[in-house]
């Protein structure tokens, strides 16, 4: 089975970028979805083996560059390599990003490890296909006792397939456990957001909770199960945590109870926007603060409305933080730059009366991995600044 692409989009494949579109194809062949292919130039140079689905949002998906077999040696090959990776530069993380789908060379799986435990995500029609193989690989490598599927993911959708979760094998526990930073945390594997908890904030947590001390207050918007506000109350922090999502403060308030730290967090229920207006006019003030929204902007053309968002909800933090406070502002969203995140501090601040340092920007951790020739791999950023 052979897909051609027209004279000049064999440049992009050839260096390492993984997805060719409709527009840079030849031809659509009438080929079952999740197929491959061989993928060729217009003049008929070989260029690598992909995914193809025909009625996919992105029908070619690259594999390799080589002339070699997608079957269970290659998976495990790409799977054990990723391993490594992870053990080399992470040794003592209990929990961790194993397989972050293109940039580990696995496009459209994701799977994080958490101490033993796997959750696993099949996001286009190809890895749909090899699922079997996949999991063996990855049951393989790993020595997971237990894993479980969360593909409840929009992508399925748009590769023409229903989303799925579930036990994959394994007695898997009602819910999920590890320590990080000295925090025992845990979630319901089948009931979490996404693949379960957030891992890529993991630097993060550990940056905001080394500027915290004892006494200081601390306010997580957006926190979702709380992983900054446990952190920050580690060190001795009084924190308020910030969530829509009932559930998941439920889930924060049993986790601090675990770790003996309930006197020390509080939590609003409700828009986060609307808290912060509330907490502003009850002339709360904190020392440190946290911004994550959820993804704002999955369009460019939701980054207006995104900045926006950010513009009002630091509004109400700058007026309320301390002087010399710390906020960091972070997004998820690949189109949200961060001169975006910028921009809307500086209309958030312009008002105030107050000046602020940009003290660092970061990125995602290194089980995340961000590769230069795939810029849709960068999809965390987040700045710190200080506040006078």
């Amino acid at each position: 089975m052979k897909v051609r692409v027209k004279s000049g989009k064999e440049k992009k494949l050839l260096n390492h970028y993984p997805f060719a579109y409709i527009g840079d194809l030849i031809e659509i062949p009438d080929l079952e979805a999740g197929s491959v292919v061989d993928v060729h130039a217009e003049g008929g140079m070989f260029i690598g083996r992909a995914y193809f689905n025909p009625s996919g949002s992105i029908p070619l998906r690259m594999l390799t560059l080589k002339r070699e077999n997608i079957d269970e040696k290659f998976y495990r090959a790409r799977i054990q390599q990723a391993w490594e990776k992870r053990k080399s530069r992470m040794p003592e993380a209990e929990a961790f990003r194993l397989l972050h789908a293109e940039a580990d060379g696995t496009p459209g799986v994701v799977a994080d490890y958490f101490g033993g435990v796997l959750s696993v995500q099949f996001r286009n029609a190809g890895v749909e296909k090899h699922r079997d193989i996949i999991l063996g690989a990855l049951k393989q490598v790993t020595g997971a006792a237990a894993a479980y599927e969360r593909s409840d993911t929009v992508e399925r959708n748009k590769e023409g397939m229903s989303q799925t979760t579930g036990v994959l094998w394994g007695d898997l526990p009602q819910e999920v456990e590890f320590t990080e930073g000295g925090v025992k945390f845990s979630f319901k594997p089948l009931e979490s957001q996404k693949t379960g908890f957030f891992l890529d904030q993991r630097d993060n947590r550990t940056l905001m909770a080394s500027l915290v001390k004892e006494g200081d207050h601390f306010l997580d918007v957006y926190s979702y199960t709380g992983g900054f506000s446990l952190h920050a109350a580690k060190q001795g922090a009084k924190t308020l945590a910030i969530d829509k999502d009932a559930t998941a403060l439920a889930t924060l308030e049993k986790v601090a109870q675990r770790n003996g730290l309930d006197r020390q967090v509080g939590m609003r229920l409700g828009d986060a926007i609307k808290v912060l207006a509330d907490l502003q006019k009850e002339k709360r003030t904190f020392k440190h603060a946290v911004f994550d929204p959820p993804t704002l902007a999955k369009r460019k053309d939701d980054v207006p409305q995104a900045k926006r968002i950010f513009s009002e909800g630091l509004g109400h933090i700058f007026k309320m933080l301390e002087p010399g406070g710390n906020v960091l502002v972070s997004t998820c969203a690949h189109y949200i730059r961060v001169e975006d995140m910028l921009d809307a501090a500086r209309l958030a601040m312009a008002d105030t009366g107050r000046t602020a340092e940009v003290v660092t920007v970061t990125y995602q951790p290194a089980d995340h991995p961000w590769m230069l020739l795939v810029p849709e791999s960068l999809y965390l950023k987040s700045i710190l600044l200080r506040v006078d």
